[in-house]
């Protein structure tokens, strides 16, 4: 029997048709239950898998015990070459990828923020090539699903499987088109307020910090999340190369130095709606937060500077056709983070989405809910206790049941799973 899997990954969908057997696949992540080929493997059966530095999702090893014991040399090769089995946005670093070596997502995992985009990947790779997952890799798998912001969906009838999952933060997520008045409400949820415009520094918001520990600070990780191709990646995850889309004026570039990464809302224009009063933690998640992409975006340098810490009133996006996504991801941002609007400012935006109109495409990530975390809290999930993680307060259950909370120590400033 023929199957096909309809995989959501890195604001794709990946569309695989494999022969399988209808008992012969897990019905939540499509992925054949076996045992593992632990025998035979060598590096030169995967001729070229040292022609990207970049690291794989499913390593050449996890790839033979998986199922490529069985493959020709030549389909080896293509599977060593081929750029979509490569890591880019998931959150593994070329240190974290040491960290990792051979292991699966039943032995390693890389951080919580990271883990819905890593997994999503990892089922999309394994479905493409045909590989399979042993019973502790699947169960796992099936955990970190589970957890996911966005619940995943299976339905399975004679002849398709199909697989939906939300790939999280660090990854672009499944784009969702929502109407203009849904976005009004959105709205209408934001306090109207006047301007805290006395107090602000820059350094009161510490960022572009490696929050995560894989070795790459927030500016990479971005340039790295919103390449269209997969960046070039040097020591010290020194960002080479890339190819970048800014979505303000339509402009392409190669080169990162032609790339700023521009806080939607602007970090003075967050003091002045309500950050003056939240901690250096809080400050320090804002300003690095990788869990919306709607917080951070790669656009051209020459015209983040122009935007500077202007709000709608004053400056919106030279590209027209971007506004109203614009406008959508700055609601999103203020509710999300529980910030104000001046009266002009909220004003220049309500007029501004009114004058959408039905037909425009407002495509941000999924709307904020009444879940959506505020400073210093997010959705709980399953964690790693001792691991670091992001953003101060979150909360989580390890696998045993356990409750923990990200929160530093009496002996140590970073923020760890701690009970």
């Amino acid at each position: 029997m023929r199957k096909s899997w309809l995989i959501a990954t890195c604001g794709a969908l990946l569309v695989v048709s494999t022969p399988r057997t209808a008992d012969a696949a897990d019905r939540v992540t499509g992925l054949e239950v076996k045992s593992e080929v632990r025998t035979g493997y060598k590096p030169a059966s995967f001729p070229a898998a040292s022609s990207s530095r970049l690291p794989f999702v499913v390593s050449p090893r996890e790839a033979w015990e998986s199922g490529a014991n069985s493959w020709s040399a030549s389909r080896r090769a293509a599977f060593a070459t081929d750029p979509s089995v490569r890591a880019t946005g998931i959150g593994l670093s070329a240190q974290s990828n040491v960290q990792r070596a051979d292991r699966d997502p039943a032995q390693w995992l890389p951080a919580t923020s990271q883990r819905c985009g890593y997994v999503a990947k990892w089922i999309a790779v394994k479905v493409a090539w045909g590989l399979s997952a042993d019973q502790a890799e699947v169960a796992r798998l099936r955990r970190i699903l589970a957890a996911c912001p966005t619940a995943s969906t299976t339905t399975t009838s004679s002849s398709s499987t199909t697989l939906a999952t939300n790939v999280g933060a660090g990854a672009a997520p499944t784009t969702t088109v929502a109407s203009v008045s849904e976005w009004l409400d959105q709205l209408a949820r934001v306090r109207i307020s006047p301007e805290y415009t006395v107090g602000y520094d820059r350094d009161l918001f510490p960022h572009w910090k490696d929050i995560d520990a894989d070795g790459c600070d927030t500016r990479k990780e971005v340039l790295i999340r919103d390449s269209r191709t997969p960046a070039v990646i040097g020591a010290s995850c020194a960002v080479v190369s890339g190819s970048w889309y800014s979505p303000y004026d339509g402009a392409s570039w190669t080169n990162p130095a032609d790339v700023d990464i521009d806080h939607v809302v602007a970090l003075n224009e967050a003091w002045q709606s309500g950050a003056y009063a939240w901690t250096t933690q809080q400050r320090t998640n804002f300003a690095n937060d990788l869990t919306d992409t709607r917080t951070l975006l790669a656009v051209t340098d020459s015209v983040n500077q122009s935007k500077s810490d202007k709000d709608p009133a004053d400056w919106l996006p030279p590209l027209a056709s971007y506004r109203c996504t614009y406008l959508a991801s700055w609601v999103a941002v203020k509710v999300r983070w529980s910030l104000t609007m001046d009266e002009a400012e909220h004003a220049a935006v309500k007029s501004a989405l009114g004058g959408c109109g039905t037909n425009d495409v407002v495509a941000s990530p999924p709307l904020p809910s009444e879940t959506s975390p505020a400073p210093g809290s997010t959705l709980a999930t399953y964690v790693s206790p001792g691991a670091f993680c992001s953003p101060f307060g979150a909360t989580g259950v390890s696998e045993k049941g356990v409750s923990y909370t990200c929160k530093p120590s009496d002996t140590e400033s970073r923020n760890r799973w701690r009970r």
